[in-house]
């Protein structure tokens, strides 16, 4: 009976010693967090090793806490400064992730490349003042794209068609970007870069090398698109 009593008292003794431990050690922190008047920020760090040209999503990144002394100019406080953005260079797990270090998918500061949309490719056809629609056509535009075609050898006849439509314009000559108040150099302007798809580059390319293309500009909320049957000489006289 003795020996249960001495169990009974000493397994209390042994709570009531790990419940004063907790306590005291929580008064410790709470009196150090009184006594520190650091200010503390949660900056943005890669929750894993992400390599470079990355688009960084949410599960990629977390918050981390440091002293605000030490938070440097370029690291951000907002996930939204750097998910689904292009990683330009590769970053281990723990690192913070810098705003100069990422390139957003508008940004073409590291050239052409980085603003081809996924799944696309990067086609550059010849134009002039008249097929570039006086010049006026600007990156970001949209364009479809018009052709006459010469087919036949011995009766060889014009085809009037339309190639593509609502196909996005990438560069005017060397220019990425809208610039209206600077004038573009006139020998930069013969050239207009789209962005296609394979299966729209073959058609493109075969337009531009057969015949005679021009580009007719689109209005921004207009993405319709439909079908007309190739025009022709005949079709002209009947008119």
């Amino acid at each position: 009976m003795n020996n249960l009593r001495y169990k009974f008292v000493f397994i209390l003794a042994i709570g009531f010693g790990l419940i004063t431990a907790f306590l005291v050690l929580n008064y410790l922190q709470d009196v150090k967090e009184a006594l520190d008047d650091t200010d503390y920020v949660e900056i943005v760090v890669a929750n894993q090793d992400i390599p470079e040209k990355s688009i960084i999503t949410t599960s990629m990144v977390t918050l981390k806490k440091i002293p605000l002394q030490y938070m440097h100019p370029q690291e951000t406080t907002d996930k939204n400064d750097i998910v689904d953005k292009m990683l330009l260079v590769p970053v281990t797990a723990g690192e913070s992730i810098l705003k100069n270090q990422v390139l957003d998918k508008k940004d073409s500061k590291e050239g052409l490349a980085y603003i081809i949309p996924k799944g696309k490719r990067a086609l550059t056809v010849a134009v002039d003042e008249v097929s570039g629609v006086s010049g006026l056509i600007q990156p970001g535009d949209r364009v479809d794209v018009i052709s006459t075609v010469v087919i036949g050898e011995r009766e060889p006849k014009p085809y009037t068609l339309v190639v593509l439509q609502d196909i996005q314009v990438l560069a005017v000559g060397k220019a990425m970007d809208k610039k209206p108040e600077v004038k573009t150099n006139q020998s930069e302007t013969k050239t207009v870069t789209l962005a296609v798809t394979l299966s729209e580059a073959k058609p493109l390319m075969m337009a531009s090398q057969r015949g005679v293309i021009r580009l007719m500009l689109r209005s921004p909320i207009d993405d319709s698109k439909g079908y007309t049957p190739p025009f022709t000489m005949e079709d002209f006289l009947a008119r």
